[in-house]
């Protein structure tokens, strides 16, 4: 027998080992130039198996041959290679093929020769990575089944540390641009596409959130589903009809752990908030470990991107939409407002919706049902404009509406219709809440206009609605525009007249009609510019509410008609009443109290000597702070007078709760008072209504003679007016004389 057949000598004959025909076999090369050798090893490792696994020999004669093998088959576990057939070193020249061209460092490689002369030097085999090297007489039955083993282990391990750091490479790069999904469904697709792409498996899956505040597990959402699934992005789980993937969902959930079974895996992910995920992946096959593990690790990866997808919704959620209503907020609304300038070529308006008197609802019925007004508000509007593009809440009780049109009276309709809307009350808790709105509109011009400059002539629009025509509309003109503008010079202005001291006041009497005598006066302001123009209350006092400044200016007026009314005490004139108009901006100064005292205090007035005249807006404002400071203003003895009565809303029953000194019957009832007979019944209520309340009534605006005798006649108890005097300066007070024909 020669060397070559010494294999044959070994075999042992045994039972063969059952093997598990559902891995697939290892793959052996095995390249030698003598057909006997490939017969004998193939024999010899005929029971051969490793993990259960078992062998599929390819034969090559050649090294040109097992290259070609090799280009073709990338999964081969080990080579036998002869080192000696078509050249002496035909074997040793394929290594470094194999290693350096091919770039293949996973394959085992064991050398084999029948002849020792040829036998590879020690640097040849550490510098291209032989696993071993024996002479073909060596090679019996059990070292050929050692050699193997010991090959294959090395290449399961080497093909393990690969499958890692490929596995891990996936891992980092699907990290990396699943991070860059924002929102929580786009992530979870993202995950599910990634997970099916790391087990090199079919997109078909499900992945499903459980929320840490859900009670019940039939209440998990479906974030993203593939394959079969797919219709089923947005449902509740239990709307599928798979009671298998339900059950493999919930049981992960319940047990906290991924399952794993032979077809399918159930990945279980905490995420930091507390939230739980369940991903559930069909899998042909049980997964090797290495894919467990990588799943793991990935898991562990991707958790945090579920929590950073929800934090990004949660901030795009505050930053473009209004938490109380679920609308959009201002900043959506401009950019909407935006994108229709841009790529719309239909006609539209933007209207800005205030609700009339909606401070009076949150004081009078409370913060909650102040918002489920403004949650109702916002369903109103939106079901009363259907072909609206966009409503918003813009803050506070503001609304916003973007509305197309195609003709001018389609317009005034839609102003219209919205109007008409809140005509009966709103229903809020068993309230009945009478609820009216003030709307601002501006017609975009697709050629040139801004979205902050719409929004902002939408605001002018509304802002003359509130002043001129409450519960109503106005859409904006130009003029408008040059009346701000008018009114900001004005502002500016009036800042400086302040510092230059260009203002002054005025005094107009108040006449005791039964007595014919100077009863008191009314302080009045005025403002003379340096060149000597004179600018009238009615064209700075807008401005200075608007602004603020009359906060200072009235401070400005309370301080200098104390100190008149203390100097005319000194004269002749004696003690007079000294009556000084308070605006709702001022009554709204939280220390407004306070500072009136002090002013009293500081001049020395007789607080009996001064009354504060305040509008009927300003009493129905709101009555739990009013009632509170119109308490503490007569508790230091100050007289309480309601100006322009009768032009508002104010009730008997809420009058009679009021600490009040005085009604004034407004000018627009005393100008036909002698000619017009309903003028005169409103005086004579408002007298009659004045009396039964143990109030003084005074009438303004009185002008003739004539008037005066119904006032008399109706029982008032002063007037003011020309008839009378004008407002006059301090030193005239002095000198003043009752006119001829008038009271005495």
């Amino acid at each position: 027998m020669t060397a070559n057949d010494d294999l044959l000598v070994f075999v042992d004959e045994t039972e063969p080992t059952a093997v598990d025909s559902s891995q697939p076999p290892w793959k052996i090369l095995v390249v030698d130039d003598e057909q006997q050798m490939h017969q004998a090893t193939r024999f010899a490792l005929t029971d051969f198996n490793f993990n259960d696994r078992p062998l599929e020999i390819i034969s090559a004669y050649t090294a040109r041959e097992a290259r070609e093998i090799l280009d073709d088959e990338t999964d081969i576990a080990c080579i036998f290679l002869d080192v000696v057939m078509e050249s002496e070193d035909a074997g040793l020249k394929l290594v470094p093929v194999i290693r350096e061209e091919m770039n293949n460092g996973a394959v085992r490689i064991i050398l084999r020769t029948g002849q020792p002369g040829y036998a590879p030097e020690v640097e040849v085999i550490q510098r291209y990575d032989i696993n071993d090297y024996k002479a073909k007489s060596e090679l019996t039955q059990t070292r050929l089944f050692t050699t193997l083993t010991s090959a294959l282990r090395s290449y399961q391990q080497i093909q393990t540390i690969e499958a890692s750091r490929e596995g891990l490479e996936l891992i980092v790069q699907s990290s990396s641009s699943l991070f860059a999904f924002r929102a929580i469904k786009q992530f979870a697709t993202g995950v599910l596409t990634q997970i099916c792409s790391l087990l090199q498996v079919k997109a078909e899956g499900v992945i499903c959130a459980h929320t840490n505040t859900l009670l019940h597990q039939s209440q998990m959402n479906i974030l993203a589903a593939a394959g079969q699934y797919s219709d089923f992005v947005g449902r509740p789980l239990l709307t599928m009809k798979d009671l298998r993937l339900c059950r493999d969902i919930e049981t992960a959930l319940e047990q906290e752990q991924s399952c794993f079974y032979d077809d399918r895996t159930v990945l279980y992910l905490e995420l930091p908030s507390r939230d739980k995920i369940a991903v559930h992946i069909t899998t042909p096959s049980p997964l090797a470990d290495i894919d467990r593990q990588l799943l793991e690790v990935f898991c562990v990866n991707i958790a945090i991107g579920f929590d950073n997808a929800q934090m990004f919704e949660r901030i795009e959620s505050l930053a473009f939409h209004d938490q109380l209503t679920n609308l959009p907020n201002r900043v959506s609304f401009l950019n909407r407002i935006d994108d229709r300038l841009r790529h719309s070529d239909l006609q539209f308006m933007v209207i800005i919706a205030d609700v009339d008197n909606f401070q009076a609802v949150n004081d009078g019925l409370g913060g909650d049902i102040g918002n489920e007004a403004l949650r109702t508000i916002g369903r109103m509007l939106n079901s009363c404009c259907p072909s609206n593009e966009m409503l918003a809440r813009l803050g506070g009780d503001l609304f916003g509406l973007i509305v197309p049109y195609r003709t001018e009276k389609q317009i005034e309709q839609t102003l219209q219709t919205i109007l008409s809307k809140f005509v009966e009350a709103v229903v809020i808790e068993k309230n009945h809440i009478p609820i009216s709105l003030s709307l601002g509109a501006s017609l975009a011009r697709i050629d040139g206009d801004e979205s902050e400059l719409l929004f902002r002539n939408a605001g002018i629009a509304l802002k003359n609605t509130k002043q001129h025509l409450r519960g109503g509309y106005t859409c904006f003109k130009e003029d408008m525009t040059r009346d701000l503008r008018t009114r900001l010079d004005t502002i500016n202005e009036l800042r400086v007249a302040i510092d230059n001291d260009e203002l002054y006041l005025l005094f107009q009497p108040q006449i005791n009609l039964e007595g014919g005598r100077l009863e008191g006066v009314e302080a009045l302001i005025r403002w003379c510019k340096p060149d000597g123009t004179q600018v009238y209350p009615n064209d700075f006092i807008p401005a200075a509410e608007d602004s603020g400044l009359i906060v200072q200016i009235g401070l400005w007026v309370l301080t200098q008609a104390c100190k008149q009314q203390m100097a005319w005490k000194q004269t002749s004139t004696g003690a007079i009443r000294m009556a000084v108009n308070v605006s709702m901006r001022q009554f709204q100064e939280p220390d407004f109290v306070k500072t009136v005292i002090a002013v009293v205090e500081q001049t020395g007035i007789n607080p009996s000597d001064l009354e504060l005249e305040l509008t009927e807006s300003i009493i129905m404002s709101d009555s739990r702070v009013l009632t509170g400071k119109l308490n503490q203003l007569r508790a230091a003895g100050i007289q309480i007078a309601i100006d322009d009565f009768g032009t508002g809303y104010s009730s008997l029953s809420y009058l009679q709760s009021l600490p009040l000194d005085r009604l004034k019957i407004d000018r627009a009832f005393i100008t036909h008072i002698d000619s017009r007979a309903e003028d005169a019944s409103i005086a004579a209520m408002i007298v009659g209504m004045g009396h039964e309340l143990n109030l003084s009534v005074l009438a303004e605006g009185v002008e003739t003679k004539a008037h005066e005798l119904v006032l008399k006649k109706l029982g008032c108890d002063e007037a003011q007016g020309y008839f009378y005097a004008k407002p006059l300066p301090a030193e005239q007070i002095q000198c003043f004389e009752m006119p001829e024909g008038s009271a005495s």
